[in-house]
Order: C-alpha cells, then sequence, then structure tokens
C-alpha cells in the first residue's frame, strides 16, 4: 500500500479553539491560517492553502507547523522534492517536532525509500508521537522491508487505537498470518469483512488462510465470492480453478 496524502492532511489537522474575544492574538491567527489552509487542501483548493500556509510562516518563521503544512501541500500535489526541503525546514526549527518526521518518513515510505522512512518515523515515536497512523505506516514499512516480527507489533498497535478502520484491519490481518499466527489472522479479516463485506484482497486472503487451516469448503465459498464481487480477480480465479481441477469439477 502506497502512503495517501489523505493520511496526512488527517495527521497535521488541528483543533483550533478560540474565545469569542474582540482581540485576536498573533499565535492565534497563525493557527487559524494553518487551519484554513488545512481545510483548502481538504476541498482540493491548492492555490488558497497555499497562501494561507505562506502567511502562517510569514506571520511567525520560527513555527515549524506551517512547513511541515506546506510540505504536505506539495507531496500532495506531486512535487516531492520541494516537500522534503520543508520537512528539512521544519526540524532545524526543532528536531523533535514529531509532525515533520512523520511527514518526511510518510512521503520517503511512498517514494520505496524505506530506510529514510523507518529512520524518520522512528523519530516521530521517540519525540513522542503515539497514535494510529504513525503505528500503521511505519509497520507497514517493516512489512515493505520484509520485517514481519518487527511489523506485527506496530500494526497490532495501530489496530487497538483505531479498531475501525478497514485498512488498518486488513493489513494486521497480513501481518499475522505472515508471522504463521493463521487463527488470529482469520479473525482479523473476518473483522476486516465485518467494516466492509465488498473488500475483495481481505476476502482473498481469508479463504488462503482457511486453505492453510484444512478448512476446504469454506476455501471454496469464500473463492467464489470474491469473483461474485470482482470477476477480474486473477488470483481468485487461479486459485478456484485449482480447486476445481483437484476435485474434479
Amino acid at each position: 500500500m502506497t502512503a495517501t496524502s489523505a493520511s496526512a492532511v488527517r495527521r497535521l489537522t488541528k483543533r483550533i479553539e478560540t474565545e469569542n474575544d474582540s482581540t485576536i492574538s498573533d499565535e492565534v491567527m497563525i493557527l487559524n491560517a494553518n487551519e484554513l489552509g488545512i481545510q483548502a487542501m481538504q476541498q482540493g483548493e491548492f492555490e488558497q492553502a497555499a497562501k494561507q500556509f505562506n502567511a502562517a510562516i510569514e506571520a511567525d518563521s520560527t513555527d515549524p507547523t506551517g512547513y511541515v503544512n506546506m510540505g504536505t501541500l506539495l507531496q500532495a500535489i506531486g512535487d516531492h522534492e520541494r516537500a522534503v526541503v520543508f520537512y528539512d525546514k521544519a526540524l532545524e526549527l526543532d528536531n523533535a517536532f514529531g509532525a515533520a518526521h512523520y511527514a518526511k518518513g510518510a512521503l520517503a515510505y511512498e517514494l520505496e525509500q524505506l530506510d529514510l522512512a523507518e529512520a524518520s518515523l522512528r523519530q516521530a515515536l521517540l519525540a513522542g508521537m503515539d497514535d494510529a497512523d504513525l503505528h500503521f505506516m511505519l509497520g507497514l514499512t517493516y512489512k515493505a522491508m520484509g520485517d514481519f516480527v518487527r511489523a506485527l507489533p506496530r500494526l497490532r498497535e495501530a489496530m487497538k487505537q483505531a479498531p475501525e478502520d478497514v485498512e488498518i484491519s486488513f493489513q494486521y490481518g497480513l501481518a499475522l498470518a505472515q508471522n504463521e499466527q493463521l487463527d488470529l489472522a482469520v479473525e482479523a479479516l473476518e473483522h476486516t469483512l465485518d467494516l466492509d463485506a465488498s473488500h475483495t484482497d481481505a476476502r482473498y486472503n481469508l479463504a488462503i488462510a482457511y486453505a492453510f487451516l484444512g478448512e476446504q469448503d469454506k476455501t471454496y465459498a469464500e473463492l467464489e465470492r470474491v469473483l461474485e464481487l470482482q470477476p477480474d480477480h486473477a488470483l481468485a480465479y487461479d486459485a478456484k480453478a485449482k480447486m476445481d481441477e483437484l476435485l474434479g469439477n
């Protein structure tokens, strides 16, 4: 899975609470500019978002938040080189700013720079960040590195914090299967399907888990269901064809 800009935006979204006062401090104005920029970016109004983030940076060039938000915007429009420049500027201002480490790590994962992704995301953890998105991204990075043992606890923690997130549940189920914990993998994949019954990749992997557990009837039923939902699912088609051949269907 590729990290999405939406996830990065979600991480950087702030809850802004201001009192109904006739005087607005410079700090509140900066926060409002960042919040307005994030809202504009979520609505696809990238030019307006850039104006707001620039306003936040100009209002206080020592605050790393605006630089991270601008980097996220640049990442969303595919300008990865400039995004890194803004993330690095944020870290130059505050090397313990977890959101900058997270954003840089998520971008590195997207670009398949896995060593940098792992180092940056781990720094975000060390900086005190602790949420589902971070654990999820770090777990995906370890999986992509082939380190399924270290991936599992990160994805388990992401699942603990966001049990209703379909993609987290799915990736957690895959990690359990890759660590040969098949009974738990079945539970996680069934939970994924409770959240989204149309998730054909989860259903296909559930069929494979059933196959390894010797549940032939359940395997065949799930493969049939995958093909009902997605007739061009090549892996399910091949697996069902092999079962048909073995069963003489």
